[in-house]
Order: structure tokens, then C-alpha cells, then sequence
């Protein structure tokens, strides 16, 4: 009779076929489609409509939450701290040609460019004088945004005088 030797399985040869497997189970996801799961049907009325910038009141509308903050005890503003529009915007400078006149305005680092009939935050630029841009807010209020002058540079004495 003839006598039949099975191959004797080395350790090499397990973990050959444990990488082969691992490599088999990596590549599989790139193989394969993924199988789309089913979503239950949501009905119209349950979803929120989505929001954008273009949808969203302007920042005069969260005056309250400036006027009373929240993590301040006595929900009032720090004294000196101004809520109003003229504390938050600085006049950059007018720019006027005929009748026709525009100012840039500061809000931090920002820089915005109006002119008469434009809003900022929901105020709108009524007039633009030659050193001052008014704002009126849809409540009526009124604001007044000056422009800062440059302070006069200290005189250097002469030369050779003391």
C-alpha cells in the first residue's frame, strides 16, 4: 500500500492564512456596494424647516439677551457696557461725491461699506452727514454714529532748543 503524507502545518503557514484572511476582510467595504438601509417614512409636517443666514432675524432682534444676560446674577448689564448699536459699530470714514455719500463702519474686524437706505442689523442708515452716519431701528429708535478725529500729533521741539 502506498502510504499518503499530509503536509505537516507550520506556524508560517497559519499566519499566512490569518493575513490573507485580515486583507480578504479590509478590502471587502471597496468590493461590495453598501446595502442602502431602509428609513421608516417621516411625514412632511414632523420636519423642521431648514435654517439659513438669509432666514434669520437680524442681531436687533436679540437685543434682550445684550439688555439681560444670562449668567449675570442680576440679569442686568455690566455697568458702562453699552447694548445699543452705537457701542458695538465704530465710523471708519465718509465718502461723498455730489449727493451721493457712503461710510464705512467698523463692527471688530469686520468692514462693511453703506450708504443712505442700507441696514445694519436691522437698523437703517437714514442719513449720512459729513461727520455723523443716523440710524433709525424698525421701534423707531434713533442713532447717531460720529466720526472719531484723529488726535493733533504732539509738536517736536527745535533743534538745538530746549
Amino acid at each position: 500500500m502506498i502510504e499518503v503524507r499530509l503536509p505537516i502545518l507550520r506556524l508560517n503557514h497559519v499566519l499566512g492564512a490569518l493575513a490573507a484572511f485580515f486583507a480578504a476582510v479590509a478590502i471587502w467595504p471597496w468590493l461590495v456596494p453598501p446595502v442602502p438601509a431602509s428609513r421608516p417614512a417621516v411625514e412632511q409636517s414632523m420636519v423642521a424647516p431648514a435654517l439659513s443666514p438669509a432666514n434669520l432675524p437680524g442681531l436687533a432682534a436679540y437685543a434682550a439677551i445684550v439688555e439681560r444676560p444670562l449668567f449675570v446674577p442680576s440679569r442686568r448689564p455690566p455697568p458702562g457696557v453699552t447694548s445699543s448699536i452705537e457701542g458695538r459699530y465704530r465710523l471708519l470714514g465718509i465718502v461723498g461725491a455730489g449727493a451721493k455719500r457712503r461710510a464705512f463702519v467698523a463692527d471688530g474686524t469686520r468692514r462693511i461699506e453703506v450708504g443712505e437706505g442700507d441696514a445694519i442689523d436691522g437698523w437703517t442708515v437714514k442719513e449720512i452727514a459729513q461727520d455723523r452716519v443716523l440710524l433709525t431701528s424698525p421701534a423707531g429708535e434713533a442713532a447717531a454714529l460720529k466720526l472719531a478725529r484723529a488726535a493733533a500729533e504732539p509738536t517736536k521741539p527745535e533743534p538745538g532748543k530746549p
